[in-house]
């Protein structure tokens, strides 16, 4: 039996591994550990650049981890976009300290309860606006329910994994069963399972602490170009 394995990296990355001293994982041996009885065929992961104006360490990191996934033979890397647009969106209400609804915090505090004050006395509507940037990965959920319908649809793989908790996988699931319906899912957060995955998926696996901790890359590895590459210093 061939498995195909679809990984939605960011909902992966901030589910399970974020601010853990997991995150230099090895996708195919980890594959492995969650599945020991399948025969893997392909494992396919999702993600996008990050770029984000404020992170530019994130970007340098993920660059890292990306060309270490890329060694191993089974992993194939499926890039979306990150998208960057200035909207007006409503500011969180404080009356106590409304300057702790700004990161920093504005300084002095006595001026900034005048400049509020003003501004709500002349709003409009329920809610004072900030001109903010928006920046959103676009691609990833997409990307990955058309390789996972088209690898159904032409019977590469007997059966299939996603890891995500994106309820938006939940109808190319469905679609995607059709051709194959041994299909399941794995949930990388702590809250529950959505609903609408579970619904349309046939079985469900569960993520378990140690299966990560077993699935660490060596400190360095060896690109195919002879280079190196060596695990971030923050993911220690």
């Amino acid at each position: 039996m061939a498995t195909g394995i679809y990984i939605d990296g960011l909902n992966l990355y901030y589910g399970a591994l974020r601010n853990t001293p997991y995150r230099w994982l090895d996708l195919e041996h980890f594959c492995h550990l969650l599945l020991p009885q399948d025969q893997i065929g392909t494992i396919r992961y999702f993600t996008a650049p990050i770029y984000l104006r404020h992170d530019t360490n994130s970007r340098s990191r993920q660059s890292v981890y990306l060309r270490a996934i890329r060694t191993t033979p089974l992993v194939q890397v499926h890039l979306g976009h990150f998208i960057s647009a200035e909207k007006w969106r409503a500011i969180v209400e404080s009356n106590s300290k409304p300057s702790e609804s700004f990161q920093p915090r504005f300084r002095p505090e006595w001026l900034f309860r005048f400049i509020w004050a003003d501004a709500r006395s002349r709003r409009q509507g329920d809610a004072n606006l900030a001109n903010v940037v928006i920046e959103q990965e676009k691609g990833t959920d997409v990307n990955l329910a058309a390789h996972l319908i088209n690898d159904c649809a032409r019977n590469l793989i007997d059966r299939a994994l996603v890891i995500s908790n994106d309820s938006d996988l939940s109808g190319a699931i469905h679609i995607a069963r059709t051709f194959v319906d041994d299909i399941g899912i794995l949930n990388p957060h702590t809250q529950r399972t959505s609903s609408h995955l579970k619904k349309s998926a046939k079985f469900e696996i569960h993520l378990r602490k140690n299966t990560l901790s077993r699935s660490q890359f060596p400190q360095t590895l060896t690109e195919s170009n002879g280079k190196q590459i060596s695990r971030p210093r923050v993911w220690k």
